[in-house]
């Protein structure tokens, strides 16, 4: 497995990710599971997750995996994202304060984990300004919930 380092902040990632938006819809656990272990051995180490993926269960699925391997799990890295809708609420999507907090705080529990390596913001949110979506994150940063934020 060749690596690089995750833009210029010092992460060292495998070049190719594995992503889950699958995993909990067209592949079961057990697949998702199977996947996951012969990922990691071949040397992967950047799993992309996100909220909306199979509405949550593929971040769960990760979860339960990342419990069942606590070495493994000190090696990866997960990216998930949260902008998209897990609700039908007015305030249950977008980049605002209200709705990313929530959703970080569910990907939290949902892979069982205490920090989140990196948080992405899924995508564009015209309603909410730029710069009240950057201090949630440089917050969510602070106060050690995410490491690293993207977009």
């Amino acid at each position: 497995m060749r690596y690089r380092t995750l833009g210029n902040i010092g992460a060292v990632v495998s070049r190719y990710a594995l992503g889950t938006l699958t995993f909990g819809d067209e592949a079961d656990e057990a697949t998702s599971h199977a996947l996951l272990d012969d990922y990691v051995a071949a040397g992967g180490n950047l799993v992309d997750t996100a909220d909306v993926y199979s509405k949550g269960v593929s971040e769960e699925i990760i979860g339960r995996w990342l419990a069942a391997h606590p070495t493994e799990n000190e090696q990866v890295v997960i990216a998930t994202k949260g902008r998209f809708s897990m609700g039908d609420g007015p305030n249950d999507l977008g980049t605002s304060r209200r709705h990313l907090g929530r959703a970080l705080d569910a990907s939290l529990r949902r892979l069982g984990v205490e920090q989140i390596d990196l948080y992405q913001v899924h995508a564009w949110d015209a309603i909410t300004p730029l710069e009240k979506t950057l201090r949630f994150l440089d917050d969510a940063v602070r106060s050690g919930k995410i490491v690293y934020y993207g977009f």
